[in-house]
């Protein structure tokens, strides 16, 4: 047992090397038990829920997903863009769209093209022209 004490005494006695490591380690210590208490930390790990906005072309890229549903009864839609709007003279604009279909076997494009009368956004034509 005096063998034990001896050898701490030892270490602990070596020019203040190790008072000095020591320290160093409760003070590490300190500041993790702090961080980990802390309640602003509570608040940064809870999940922050954001409601992303949807394009204003959303509300035409539905439509033109259904009226291609109705007239490809048989096949998919897999994927589809927004080529963008047109034409936006005297009140008109046409929204346009590439759909990508899947009917058995075979892969397709669509192309919707939705004229729009903007005052009231009524559609005023609904256009599929079928790509390769």
């Amino acid at each position: 047992m005096t063998g034990y004490t001896i050898g701490i005494s030892a270490i602990l006695s070596n020019n203040g090397r190790w008072y000095t490591i020591l320290g160093q380690v409760v003070v590490k210590a300190i500041f993790l038990l702090l961080s980990i208490a802390s309640p602003d930390t509570q608040a940064a790990v809870e999940p922050i829920a954001v409601q992303a906005a949807a394009p204003a072309y959303a509300k035409w890229g539905k439509l033109a997903m259904e009226e291609t549903a109705k007239v490809y009864r048989d096949a998919s839609i897999v994927d589809y863009k927004y080529e963008g709007r047109f034409g936006s003279t005297e009140g008109v604009a046409e929204e346009r769209f590439l759909l990508w279909l899947r009917q058995g076997d075979r892969q397709f494009g669509v192309r919707v093209s939705l004229k729009i009368q903007l005052e009231t956004e009524n559609v005023l034509t609904v256009k599929l022209t079928e790509t390769n």
